[in-house]
């Protein structure tokens, strides 16, 4: 491939960041399964990707209500697995952007699927919940012949919370090895700058990471 010039950092959308790392590190991939499909906000770039969207709770245009921790899809029936759960634990920034994927209501929030089932997800209420969510994940990376795309951020709850330094560590115990690469984004949005925030603590509030694991 020739060179992009594109950087570890950056300054745009979160559909620009998975164009870059598709560009570069999975160029071959048709098959997407992304699990957290909300409103699709990853895809809304120039593709030919097959993306079958998965979520529990979505005003987007989904393929399948499911819960991800029970993905029914058959080891490597996709190319790429993508995954950005819901990792908002504080009040403060709740208010600003709540929804039920950031888990703002009940303890259990049942969904009626196209099947006529119950599904419900429990919500992380701290990063140790979470991580196990991202756990969950790690052991259906099977699904996925070339690649898992994980977006996180590293957190602030009543002390720092280094997500990105433990979802690495689990991923190396649980054998998927180092990631490929690492992309940074900026983002621009303005509720990063929210005027009812009186008071920062940390430098983390406008960024996340894009881990990317590669399986051939």
């Amino acid at each position: 491939m020739s060179y992009l010039g594109l950087e570890s950092i950056r300054r745009g959308d979160s559909s620009e960041c998975i164009k870059d790392i598709f560009t570069i590190h999975f160029p071959t991939a048709r098959k997407v399964l992304d699990v957290t499909f909300g409103t699709g906000r990853f895809w809304n770039w120039p593709h030919n990707l097959n993306v079958i969207g998965v979520d529990i709770d979505s005003p987007g245009p989904i393929s399948l209500v499911a819960d991800y921790r029970h993905l029914p899809f058959p080891c490597q029936s996709v190319d790429i697995l993508v995954f950005d759960p819901p990792f908002i634990f504080s009040r403060g920034i709740q208010r600003v952007i709540g929804t039920k994927r950031f888990f703002r209501g009940a303890e259990e929030a049942p969904v009626e699927s196209r099947t006529h089932s119950k599904i419900s997800l429990n919500k992380p209420r701290n990063p140790a919940d979470l991580l196990d969510h991202y756990r969950r994940i790690f052991e259906q990376a099977g699904t996925a012949k070339q690649g898992l795309i994980l977006k996180g951020q590293d957190l602030i709850v009543s002390k720092p919370d280094w997500w990105s330094f433990n979802v690495m560590t689990m991923a190396k115990e649980m054998g998927l090895g180092m990631p490929a690469d690492i992309l940074i984004q900026y983002s621009k949005a303005a509720r990063m700058r929210d005027p009812r925030w009186t008071k920062q603590y940390h430098f983390r509030r406008a960024h996340c990471y894009y881990i990317v694991y590669k399986f051939t």
